[in-house]
């Protein structure tokens, strides 16, 4: 919340008065502040001086800080020295402010906070604490018109004008380092704290701030670079409390992160220089980005820390909660070797003690477990005498064929290898749907188990985070104090990394195809499936057409658990295997875990990523290959997968989901379902922190992948055809464009794509690879259509199966397609359409357009299957009721849309109704349809987004003869109904509901619909 003020006009401010000395200007002439800036703003001061007239006794700290001289003993202290800022008020006509800041040059002892205070503020009581505005010569305020291409005309004052033209502001904390962006021009206001923008108890913002909060005005905050796990908190807590309220004043606010080690802009400005600071400023982030990357961080304090290439041998607990960060290919899984031995190792004192590894994916628990000698579940099963075993944590539950008894694990060492992803695995993923209470409860009693009978829990992970490790001591029945490593080694052998900034990756190809003619590929996608244009599938079969004498082999996991491909259960031999091809397709089927170690065979890593995956686990993809060889990388502007509603804000990602699931619940009518009591709180918070962190990547891929290789040490060259990014803001010559072209002109950083690319070439190449994908597409929903009928109990066995050829894949999908669409024959067409999203937008146009009752028997079924599989329980992100879509589409009068012939312009009544409707209710379409309504958007495109929910749209047929009777009016919209399979298809799930409804009635008796709603309140 703001306060609004009225400030009188405009008036200079007078110059500070009082001497300067030399140290103190030197001070801030080290920090990079303008030399009149500093004499405009800065007085040197000393605790006693004498009246040359009178002779008395002047004490001016004490009267600028507001102390009493007792506070300096008997007899005030001459050896307090040092100088004092203020700058003016925008509360009080521009004028110099009474309230600065002093800084002795010895600090002072708080006796209050007992401790040594090195900035001192006047002692006016709580929450009297303002800001400076530093005074600026007329030198600085035209740079700052210069920058921001704003005129001085007719203004006299430079905070009232930069006010008053609401221009960006750049918050710090402390004057020197505003004083030093001013000096650059940038408007910089200095915060005595990074807590001192608002006032705690009220959440508001201070007055002075608040005059400057108006809309849509720029507000970049730029706090210090810390390492120390408390400020760094404080810092995150601040920033976030500030931001909003800047936010909910209607500012557009930023978050400047400085790199390090430089501690403030300040020094960063002095050692780096005005262009580092000028690149940090355009790269700032929106305060929902920034709140998400640092969820990322650790501020736990290191028990332990390191910076070697390699960990060795660790000096593990016998117990407790042990986690390691630790850089790729620093051998973390090697380090467990010496844990391991000495526990599974006959006739040694931990012989007995069992050893569980829990993974995310097959390949790399099988990969880990051979590398610490124990065997895989598999394996286990089949062995009497193997006690250790690994397995993915998607079997981490009594239901599967492990058996899994966390009570049988007591003292045991549990490995969560790659854990940030093996918990977002267990929370997130489609394959644990259906066990996803069950696993996480389990998980929750096997680290209790663990923990409490004198176990170790080891987790570790390259990016760990506090996330991962506040979940797991949250699942800890009593308090546990982790033992933490951080490994602080960054790999000294950067790579070249050749960055594609174009619309698609077939430059990337055309790379590739060059690369080839020298040696041996290896190409990471993250997209196996023929319906991805660049998936590992549609880019084999290119590759084998313009490469047909190229040896190829494709990793992903339907081919590596095909008896009949080369790549069958590869992960455990991969170094044996990939030399014998020339090229390599992997997906992430051998993510993380899984090392490629063999050198000379390789002559590039390439990288072709959709955004399906978040930027870490892809970046971690591109170092499977071990060897510093040359990469070439592809990455979307941003992903389609997001998580939730979509935000980057983990508390609106959770609110959206439970406000989601209590509208559904609220229209069931009275059943008896607590959600508080009958859900888990850590793990939906967990979860929503590990989203946001995705959505935060996905919103912006490409450039989050490009930040993550530099951050990571590599040296990165964006290859683009955009002279803008090449050149910034400089004109562009036909000269410098064909110098830039013909190679004579090389700007470091970057590559013109046209200096080794055909653009013909390169648009042949995407289209092709489009046409391999139709044909792919229709050979597979053909194979699907005619493969083999199974019966129930066939494809209950083939779903427990892990190796399965081909033609039993098809089985499978076609038996899942028919049950899912309740149908006999199963077409190519309804095939491709389900690779759509068909099903889902089918099933909603269904319930709004058939009886009530329909959609509520399907929720309470839905609901209750939850709960039977959750023992009780459910997890919230995983519960996809309907009723509150339906009812919210039937409130927009969506159906009335639906009438064949009829015209509909943008400017009808319903059109603006729906409209209108949707932006007053943005936060419920937001929950209910991960739809961000705003003003920005066509009435009209919002009825076609809602239209889409249910696989419908209007069709432009013309346009109106506007009313001076010129042809080019208003767009006019008809609907046409979808020529599609869908009229049997509901009609086969009406039946279904129709029949399941009246046995529900003879059951209780209800002679029709409209009783059933009492006998559902009566029995709840």
């Amino acid at each position: 919340m703001v306060t609004s003020l009225r400030v009188a006009s405009s008036g200079a401010a007078k110059p500070i008065e009082g001497d300067l000395a030399p140290d103190h200007e030197q001070e801030w002439l080290m920090s990079g502040v303008d030399p009149e800036i500093i004499r405009r703003n800065v007085r040197s001061l000393q605790d006693t001086d004498f009246d040359p007239f009178t002779h008395e006794a002047n004490y001016p700290i004490a009267e600028l800080l507001n102390w009493k001289v007792t506070r300096f003993g008997q007899q005030a202290r001459e050896s307090v020295r040092g100088w004092w800022v203020s700058g003016v008020d925008p509360l009080n006509n521009w004028q110099r402010m009474d309230w600065g800041r002093f800084k002795p040059d010895t600090p002072i002892v708080d006796r209050q906070k007992n401790r040594s205070a090195k900035y001192l503020s006047p002692s006016l009581g709580k929450g009297s604490s303002r800001f400076i505005l530093l005074d600026v010569p007329m030198r600085i305020w035209m740079k700052v018109s210069a920058r921001f291409e704003v005129e001085i005309a007719g203004a006299t004052n430079f905070w009232e004008w930069a006010w008053r033209n609401n221009l960006p502001i750049v918050l710090t904390e402390g004057e020197k380092k505003a004083g030093c962006l001013l000096s650059l021009g940038y408007p910089a206001i200095a915060l005595p704290g990074i807590f001192s923008g608002y006032r705690r108890e009220t959440r508001q913002l201070i007055a002075e701030l608040a005059h400057f909060a108006t809309a849509q005005r720029s507000i970049h905050i730029c706090f210090d670079y810390e390492t120390k796990p408390r400020t760094l908190q404080n810092i995150f807590l601040a920033t976030s409390r500030l931001g909003q309220l800047l936010n909910h004043a209607g500012c557009q606010v930023k978050v400047i992160a400085l790199p390090g080690a430089e501690k403030g802009v300040d020094d960063f400005v002095v050692a780096r220089g005005h262009d580092a600071f000028t690149r940090l400023y355009e790269s700032a982030v929106e305060l929902e980005f920034w709140q998400a990357s640092q969820l990322w961080s650790l501020t736990y304090t290191p028990s332990l820390t390191l910076n070697q290439p390699y960990l060795e041998n660790l000096p593990y607990p016998e117990s407790g909660l042990a986690c390691i960060k630790s850089a790729k290919g620093t051998g973390k899984t090697t380090a467990l070797q010496g844990l391991i031995k000495n526990s599974v190792a006959p006739g040694t004192a931990e012989a007995d003690r069992k050893v569980l590894v829990i993974t995310h994916r097959i390949q790399l628990g099988k990969a880990i477990c051979h590398s610490i000698g124990i065997d895989w579940i598999t394996d286990a099963l089949n062995s009497e005498n193997s006690n250790s075993y690994g397995l993915c944590v998607d079997s981490l539950h009594p239901n599967s064929k492990a058996r899994f008894n966390p009570a049988e694990w007591e003292g045991a060492i549990v490995i969560l290898d790659e854990v940030e992803q093996v918990l977002w695995h267990a929370l997130n993923s489609a394959t644990c749907y259906h066990q996803r209470v069950r696993i996480l409860e389990t998980l929750r009693e096997l680290i209790e188990i663990v923990l409490e009978t004198g176990g170790l829990v080891v987790a570790q992970d390259a990016d760990l985070s506090d996330v991962s490790i506040d979940y797991l001591r949250g699942l800890a029945e009593t308090p546990v104090t982790p033992w933490v490593v951080v490994n602080q080694w960054k790999p000294e052998i950067a790579w070249d990394v050749s960055m594609y900034d174009t619309k698609n990756p077939a430059p990337l190809i055309d790379r590739m195809e060059t690369v080839l003619k020298t040696g041996a590929v290896f190409v990471c996608v993250d997209s196996q499936k023929v319906r991805g244009r660049w998936s590992s599938k549609n880019l084999e079969t290119y590759l084998r057409l313009q490469f047909p004498e190229k040896r190829i082999l494709r990793i992903d996991s339907e081919s590596v658990s095909d008896p009949d491909h080369a790549a069958y259960h590869i992960a455990e031999r991969i170094n044996d295997v990939v030399g014998d091809y020339d090229i390599v397709l992997a997906t992430p089927t051998i993510g993380t875990g899984v090392s490629i170690d063999i050198r000379n065979h390789f002559k590039g890593v390439f990288g072709i990523f959709q955004g399906v995956t978040p930027d870490s686990e892809s970046r971690q993809a591109l170092a499977r290959v071990r060897e510093p060889i040359p990469r070439y990388v592809w990455a979307a502007h941003f992903g389609p997968g997001k998580v939730g509603n979509g935000s980057c804000n983990y508390r609106d990602v959770a609110q959206s989901i439970t406000k989601s699931v209590r509208y559904n619940i609220a229209l069931l009518k009275d059943i008896d379902f607590d959600l508080d009591e009958q859900s888990n709180p850590i793990a939906l918070r967990t979860w929503a922190k590990m989203a946001a962190r995705v959505n935060a990547s996905l919103w912006r891929y490409r450039r989050e992948f490009r930040n993550g290789l530099l951050l990571e040490g590599h040296t990165v060259t964006l290859v683009t055809d955009d002279l803008t990014k090449i050149f910034g803001q400089l004109p562009i010559t036909d000269q410098m464009h064909h110098e830039l072209k013909t190679g004579v002109l090389n700007i470091p950083g970057f590559e013109f794509l046209e200096v080794q690319h055909d653009l013909k070439v390169c648009d042949r190449i995407a289209q092709v690879i489009s046409a391999i994908r139709t044909r792919n597409q229709t050979a597979e929903a053909i194979a699907v259509s005619d493969s083999p009928e199974i019966t129930p109990e066939e494809y209950y066995e083939l779903k427990e199966q892990a190796n399965q050829t081909i033609q039993k894949r098809h089985s499978k999908h076609k038996h899942e397609l028919k049950r899912k669409y309740n149908v006999e024959t199963i077409t190519p067409e309804i095939k491709l359409k389900d690779d759509d999203g068909w099903y889902t937008q089918l099933r909603l146009y269904y319930y709004l357009t058939r009886n009530p009752e329909y959609v509520r028997l399907h929720d309470m079924q839905e609901l209750e299957d939850h709960l039977e599989r959750g023992d009780g329980k459910i997890s919230v992100q995983d519960v996809k009721l309907l009723t509150a879509q339906v009812e919210a589409l039937r409130s927009l009068k969506i159906l009335e849309f639906l009438k064949p012939g009829e015209k509909i312009l943008a400017t009808d009544d319903l059109v603006q109704f729906v409209a209108t409707t949707a932006l007053e209710c943005r936060d419920d379409m937001k929950a209910l349809f991960s739809f961000t309504v705003t003003e920005k958007l066509a009435p009209i495109a919002i009825v076609q987004t809602l239209l889409g929910k249910i696989g419908v749209k209007l069709t432009c047929t013309g346009r109106a003869v506007a009313p001076d009777g010129r042809r080019g009016g208003l767009r006019i919209y008809k609907y046409f109904p979808p020529e599609d399979d869908r009229t049997t298809i509901l009609a086969e799930w009406e039946k279904q509901d129709l029949a399941m409804l009246q046995t529900l009635m003879e059951v209780t008796g209800c002679n029709d619909f409209s009783e059933m709603d009492e006998w559902i309140e009566r029995s709840a």
